[in-house]
């Protein structure tokens, strides 16, 4: 009886589920608008402002990442899977604004040690980042509901209003750091007006009360990994101002950004699917899942690839058009980011999976590996080889960790078929 149960076919579409392909619209939609809108953003930045403008950003954008990305907890995830509904909204809400409030005060001290307007605009960035992580939850409960217009809605507004409000500011003549002020009131009343109303009516009660310690010990692992998975994303950009300065950060930034774009076409494939890879993680049917991933991972993996031929043959044109003439002669480094970008994409369904079937704290394995292997090459290749070499050590890093999350994945689906 036990293994006839582990074999009963998942309901091709829950209640609340308005079509998996319309869910893959809205999603890319979302995504693709505010990836693009950040691309614009800096341009705009370059263009109003200045190569100095763009390196403060791309530092404040660096120094802020990691201590949001860790108050996450990854908590949309956790609620989006949450079949069992574990935990009540309540625990997720007070957890998020706890961890959120810890991130702030830690991106502000930060802030503080730097000078000039780089202090202003990391400060400004980390209220935009919290207004963001908080919005954030409430994707989940779009996600969970199969309300995917909503986030496509949401990361459109959002990335629609941070381009025209930075543009507007810049235009007029003011600094960067009033720019990001009036960037962070833009995400304050895009999560007031828009996020947190159509979420409020959408959210799923939990049937076990609250357990806010509980969410947090099992969102820690959690936060922790895309923690480390920030802290990948960002060694090169460290590298880069550490050892070049910060000019030649402006130049790498814009580059390594435009992954963002493609990253929205990853998301959008794989994020849909999540609830549906956290029912099969629970029935135990392991080889399903895997069989999924594997077709997730293959299609973000061809998109990435598309990326790669497309910044080899355009790069240079593109980069000279968009930003100017010092970025088109780098273009042969945009192609170096697309095939980082692709591993990357490849890595993103995997690790989605592993969310799934609640395998966490091997995650952070695979992101540790992911820094190691950035770190060293960065280290050894950096000083002589330039933004480049930048690149090419983000590569590397992504290589390891999308080696090391793949067995971590077919380990687990060992076990669940061992289990059931």
């Amino acid at each position: 009886m036990a293994k006839a149960a582990t074999t009963t076919a998942v309901p091709s579409r829950p209640e609340h589920e308005p079509g998996r392909a319309r869910q893959t619209g809205w999603a890319l939609l979302g995504r693709v608008a505010y990836g693009a809108c950040q691309l614009g953003l800096l341009v705009a930045i370059t263009r109003l402002g200045g190569r100095a403008d763009i390196g403060d950003f791309s530092l404040a954008l660096a120094v802020t990442a990691p201590p949001m990305v860790f108050a996450n907890l990854q908590l949309r995830a956790l609620y989006a899977t949450d079949v069992d509904a574990r935990f009540s909204w309540r625990s997720y809400a007070i957890v998020r604004v706890v961890a959120t409030a810890f991130a702030l005060v830690a991106c502000v001290a930060l802030a503080a040690a730097h000078h000039g307007q780089a202090r202003w605009a990391i400060a400004w960035l980390a209220v935009a980042k919290a207004a963001e992580t908080l919005s954030d939850l409430q994707h989940g409960v779009f996600q969970r509901r199969g309300r995917m217009e909503c986030f496509g809605q949401s990361m459109t507004l959002r990335g629609v209003g941070s381009i025209a409000a930075v543009a507007i500011t810049l235009a007029v003549g003011a600094g960067l750091s009033w720019a990001m002020a009036a960037m962070a009131l833009t995400w304050i009343a895009a999560l007031a007006l828009f996020d947190w109303p159509r979420a409020r009516a959408l959210r799923v009660p939990g049937t076990r009360g609250d357990a806010t310690v509980r969410l947090l010990l099992q969102g820690l692992p959690l936060g922790t990994v895309f923690l480390l998975d920030s802290l990948h994303q960002n060694l090169p950009r460290y590298f880069v101002e550490a050892t070049l300065g910060t000019a030649s950060l402006g130049l790498f930034a814009p580059m390594a950004y435009m992954v963002t774009i493609g990253s929205a076409f990853a998301f959008a494939i794989a994020a849909p699917q999540a609830p549906r890879l956290a029912e099969l993680a629970r029935r135990g049917q392991a080889r399903e899942l895997l069989a999924r991933t594997r077709r997730m991972s293959l299609r973000t993996g061809a998109l990435g690839l598309v990326g790669v031929a497309l910044a080899w043959s355009l790069g240079a044109p593109v980069l000279g058009v968009v930003f100017g003439p010092a970025w088109a002669a780098e273009a042969h480094t945009l192609v170096v980011v697309a095939i980082a970008g692709t591993l990357h994409f490849a890595m993103v369904p995997v690790m989605l999976a592993l969310t799934a079937a609640r395998a966490l704290a091997i995650q952070l394995t695979c992101y540790l590996a992911a820094i190691v292997g950035c770190a060293l090459a960065c280290a050894a290749w950096l000083p002589t080889g330039g933004i480049a070499a930048a690149a090419s050590a983000s590569a590397i890093g992504m290589a390891c960790g999308l080696v090391t999350a793949t067995l971590a994945l077919r380990r687990r689906a060992a076990a669940m078929e061992a289990t059931a």
